[in-house]
Formats: structure tokens, C-alpha cells, sequence
């Protein structure tokens, strides 16, 4: 264990109050998390973290250690999906199908109060629950549904919807993205993924990743934006533990694949998740598998699906923590910190949040806590 623990520059083990499946940046020195316990009112929380993991430089000896409650706030519901709105003060959560869409107002500084101000309906069916996203616009506006012919651009203040995609298909959703403020990218569960522009019907190109009608695999992708003129990619991974990359422009042909030997299939679709690292570049992570964070680093992967190793393994979680029932925690969650390049949040079933930051090591040793 302690010849693990040297494995990390940082390693801060933190206990919430309840597990969350959200881990939100509000700027770069806090973050929203929510429960999601069915049988209980949840807490909506903005919480501060220590001084010495948002420090652009080393600022010495630190007299916070801990979390500390900035804003808060409760919902009767379960919280699946947290996401803030740009340049504002206004988030929105979404949880199970016969719940709807809540927007909320995090209280100033003299304030500290998180307080809902409107619902937007919500059309998710039996079995589905509302993706979310938001990206930087003249007015607040939030891009939602949970399935691909549901999907509608709705401005928050009104609650007018603005535009509809206009796509065919009743394909569930597992993820909703800004492009750019007018272009969206979409992967539905069963691999289905398409680009839309929200001022035109229909879909700009379409794709698919994996096979065609396995409906028992889930899939899930994220977005690295585009840079400068290096164009966006999109990295998806399945509940079997399969990774493409491909190009937005054409999303049937992937660019890249790896799989690795995971421990176990990704026990649902609800904690499958895959991240770009905003400041390391070609690195990957993915989590749902298991009480396990696992690190990519995709620069040297060609197009063959074959078995890729991992840079890194976070596994503390399961060697540090057991849930009630005396399971394996499950990691619900995970974020990289908006500029420190390998520094992770990361939270799991047992309710324990982890700030990670790796030492440096060799590349695809497959090191791991």
C-alpha cells in the first residue's frame, strides 16, 4: 500500500455525505456535486477545494484541508445529470424519467443558498432519463432529451423551446455535446452517433460505432474540441471495453480502436463514462468499470482493435473503501481539473470523492493503486 501511495504526487481522500454521479467544475476552484439516493431528499452542494490543489504555484503550508461548503440545496429527487450554465450563476439538473428538468440559482457570496427558480418538462420514457448540455450564448439555453427524435434546444429564461434537431430515430441517448454554440454531437446507447446543426432539420453526417444490433452493449463518447487547426475528435467506449476515435467529419470510419482486459463489464450504462484530458494531450480516461479510473495515452494507436494498456490505474476506491453492503465501491464519476495536466477527481459508490495527480512514469507500464 504505502509503495502504491508514492506512485502519486498528490493523493486527497474526501467523504461526502452521500455518493454523487456528478462532478461539475464551477470555474476552477470548486465543484457541484448532487445525490442520488431514490429514497431520500438529496443535497445539492458548490464545494471549495483546498487551496493547495487549485494553487497555480506551490503555495507552502495550507491551513485548509478539506472540502468546504460554499452554496447548498436540496431536491426531492434523485440528480443524474448536473451541468452549469457558462458565465452564470444557473445550473440545471436532470434525474429519472417522471422527474423533470430543474434550473437553479447558486446565491452570492453573502448568500449560501443553491434555490430552484424553474422546471422544463421532461420527455424521457420508461427505462430513459434527459441528457443535458450547455455551451456560451447571448441568453442562457440548454440543449436536452433522451432520445434521438426528442432532442430540443429550450431557452432557459422563457422556457421557449428554440429548435428541434429533427432527427429520426427513437435510439436512447447517452450523450449530448456542444461542437461549437451551433453545432451538437449526439451517441446514442446502441452506438448510433450523428452531428446536427440546431438551426437545420436533420442530421450533417451520421455514423455508427461497434456492430449493428448487439443491444445488450452500451455505448458513450466524449468530445476533445477542436484547436487552433486541429479538428475535433470524438473518443467513444462501450460497456465491453471498447474504445474509437474518430473524426466528426466521418464518424463510420474510425481512426483509432484499442480494448483492454477489463476486470468486469460495466455493471451499467448509468456510471459508463469517458473523458478527454483538456491539458494532456492525446490522453484519455474512463471509468464505470468497476472501482477503477483508468488513464490512456491514445498518441501511438492505430486503427486495429486490439488490446491497449493502460498509462495509469487509479484503483483506490476499491482498495480504500467498502459500501454498506460490504461490495466493491463502483467509481460513479470522474473529472479532470480544467488546467493542472494530470490531476483527477474521482468519486465513487461508497461516497468518497479522490484528488489524484500521478508521478511520472513509464509509458504503458499499466501502474496502478
Amino acid at each position: 500500500m504505502l509503495e502504491s501511495i508514492r506512485l502519486y504526487k498528490d493523493l486527497h481522500d474526501f467523504e461526502l455525505q452521500g455518493p454523487t454521479r456528478v462532478v461539475e467544475w464551477i470555474g476552477d476552484k470548486s465543484i457541484c456535486v448532487a445525490g442520488y439516493d431514490s429514497a431520500k431528499r438529496n443535497e445539492i452542494l458548490q464545494l471549495l477545494i483546498p487551496q493547495k490543489l487549485h494553487a497555480k504555484e506551490n503555495p507552502g503550508l495550507c491551513p485548509e484541508r478539506d472540502l468546504k461548503v460554499e452554496h447548498g440545496g436540496f431536491i426531492d429527487e434523485p440528480v443524474y445529470s448536473l451541468k452549469h450554465i457558462p458565465q452564470s450563476s444557473l445550473i440545471v439538473t436532470s434525474g429519472p424519467a417522471s422527474c423533470p428538468l430543474w434550473v437553479w440559482q447558486i446565491g452570492p457570496e453573502d448568500r449560501d443558498v443553491i434555490q430552484p427558480i424553474s422546471t422544463l418538462p421532461s420527455d424521457a420514457g420508461k427505462g430513459t432519463w434527459t441528457r443535458i448540455a450547455t455551451t456560451t450564448s447571448a441568453s442562457p439555453q440548454i440543449l436536452h432529451g433522451s432520445q434521438a427524435d426528442s432532442i430540443r434546444l429550450t431557452d432557459i429564461e422563457s422556457t421557449k423551446q428554440i429548435h428541434t434537431l429533427g432527427v429520426s430515430g427513437s435510439d436512447g441517448v447517452s450523450t449530448l455535446c456542444f461542437l461549437d454554440s451551433r453545432t451538437v454531437f449526439v451517441c446514442c446507447m446502441n452506438g448510433r452517433q450523428f452531428i446536427a446543426d440546431i438551426r437545420m432539420p436533420g442530421a450533417a453526417s451520421e455514423g455508427r460505432v461497434g456492430e449493428e444490433g448487439l443491444s445488450c452493449v452500451t455505448w458513450c463518447s466524449a468530445v476533445h474540441p477542436s484547436k487552433e487547426d486541429v479538428c475535433s475528435t470524438v473518443a467513444s467506449v462501450s460497456s465491453e471495453g471498447h474504445m474509437c476515435l474518430t473524426d466528426p467529419r466521418n464518424l463510420s470510419v474510425p481512426l483509432k480502436c484499442a480494448t483492454w482486459c477489463t476486470p468486469i463489464p460495466a455493471a451499467s450504462e448509468q456510471f459508463l463514462s469517458i473523458c478527454w484530458a483538456p491539458a494532456l494531450s492525446d490522453c484519455i480516461s474512463v471509468s464505470g468499470f468497476g472501482g477503477s479510473v483508468q488513464i490512456f495515452d491514445t498518441k501511438r494507436w492505430d486503427s486495429a482493435m486490439k488490446e491497449r494498456e493502460a498509462v495509469f490505474i487509479h484503483k483506490g476506491h476499491s482498495v480504500m473503501g467498502t459500501c454498506e453492503d460490504g461490495r466493491e465501491p463502483t467509481v460513479t464519476a470522474h473529472a479532470w481539473h480544467p488546467w493542472k495536466e494530470r490531476t483527477v477527481l474521482s468519486a465513487a459508490s461508497d461516497g468518497s470523492l479522490h484528488v489524484w495527480n500521478w508521478s511520472d512514469l513509464p509509458v504503458h507500464d499499466g501502474t496502478e493503486l
